[in-house]
């Protein structure tokens, strides 16, 4: 490897890290999303995303232990 592609790959890393990776110090969030947006905002969203994925896996749950009949409708 030369200095170049050394260079490149030191700057994909780079990237990665401070835009895809989510951290756990900084509440599972990109640094970029912490440093650069709102990240109290980024939270409540996707604390509200959680929250209707359970609310779905909870709806699936029932529906299979009562044999497929659905125990209500989740929004």
């Amino acid at each position: 490897m030369d200095y170049e592609q050394a260079k490149s790959e030191v700057s994909r890393i780079i990237r990665h890290y401070n835009n895809e990776r989510r951290h756990p110090s900084l509440h599972y969030l990109t640094p970029i999303q912490y440093y650069m947006g709102n990240p109290e905002v980024l939270l409540v969203i996707r604390e509200a995303e959680i929250e209707k994925e359970r609310a779905l896996k909870r709806e699936e749950n029932m529906t299979r232990r009562k044999g497929g009949e659905t125990t209500g409708t989740v929004s």
